[in-house]
């Protein structure tokens, strides 16, 4: 089962050593998680808290936890019926702030990801937006051998008896840019850009992520005052990785209830539910199932709760 575990890992590009960040879905609903560009747009002031199981019937498959929160700059004053900006609104109005903690284990590998997101919003002509982002923080994985130690199996090798290889922490960016008109959106982001090589503190290995990249684009469709229909189309790859093309379309109602499908290359398909079901809280359900892989697993699950702090806490404070 391990051997089954360690082939799927390195043969599969969204795992831990295709790509630096674990692809994370529910982004019909925190699309910060998609692309950090996003920060201070859809759902701001929202805290994310997401837990994804990949290969959910396989010891030791896929596990993915992420904490994100990201927020805008809102400051302006009315005069006379119109608003009006000093200078330092003016920055601070094209200004997005957000964070994500991400922790990711595969079996015997274990990743943690301290990402901190700046953004810039530029106006290049009436109603033509385009927002800059820039990701910097923190990265470190480790590789526990010592599990292998009490397996029947086990064979003697050197690389083992280092039991568990942590490696030095190591400064991690990712680049992204988001390009709005309207209904439309359009993105593209870098990772690993400036990522070098990982080396461990208690042997000689090395791990070198990836250079990646993810190309999306989307449009909502508002059908009538209930109704709302959003495409969403990514395209993925990068430095050794197959391209990979993803269609999710979502049906929203009353601007609180959603429904989406996917499609994924490689013969995966997914279901998703989600909604707004109390005043500041939101649930969003995703399920995957892959056609082509023939083992006797029960699919990927993710679950994504979103708490709006500032709604939640005002609501509270009405109650009480």
């Amino acid at each position: 089962m391990k051997k089954i575990i360690i082939i799927l890992i390195l043969l599969v590009p969204t795992v831990v050593f295709g790509q630096q960040f674990p692809f994370m879905e529910g982004y019909n609903v925190n699309p910060f998680s998609l692309s950090p560009a996003y920060a201070g747009i859809h759902n701001s002031k929202t805290l994310f808290i997401d837990y994804r199981s990949d290969w959910s019937g396989l010891e030791g498959g896929p596990t993915t936890y992420q904490l994100s929160y990201n927020d805008k700059f809102h400051e302006k004053k009315e005069l006379g019926g119109n608003f009006i900006y000093k200078q330092s609104d003016i920055f601070k109005n094209n200004v997005g702030l957000g964070g994500r903690f991400i922790y990711d284990k595969t079996d015997i590998f274990k990743q943690m990801l301290l990402l901190g997101t700046y953004t810039y919003e530029v106006r290049i002509a009436k109603g033509h937006w385009v927002n800059f982002g820039l990701s910097a923080g923190f990265y470190k994985n480790a590789i526990d051998f010592a599990k292998y130690f009490n397996n029947p199996d086990y064979i003697q090798d050197m690389v083992l008896i280092y039991g568990q290889g942590k490696s030095k922490i190591k400064f991690a960016t990712d680049i992204s840019a988001l390009y709005r008109y309207k209904q439309a959106e359009a993105g593209i982001l870098f990772s690993n850009v400036m990522f070098g090589t990982v080396r461990y503190r208690n042997n000689e290995m090395t791990y070198k992520p990836l250079k990646n990249y993810l190309l999306h684009a989307s449009y909502l469709f508002v059908i009538d005052n209930n109704w709302s229909a959003k495409p969403t189309f990514i395209l993925r790859g990068g430095q050794n990785i197959p391209v990979q093309i993803e269609i999710a379309p979502t049906i929203t109602w009353n601007d609180r209830f959603w429904g989406t499908t996917l499609y994924r290359t490689g013969g995966l398909f997914g279901v998703g539910l989600g909604g707004e079901v109390y005043e500041g809280i939101i649930l969003n359900y995703s399920y995957n199932l892959s056609t082509n892989v023939a083992l006797n697993t029960f699919g990927s699950h993710q679950l994504s709760l979103g708490i709006r702090i500032f709604n939640f806490l005002k609501n509270k404070k009405n109650l009480s």
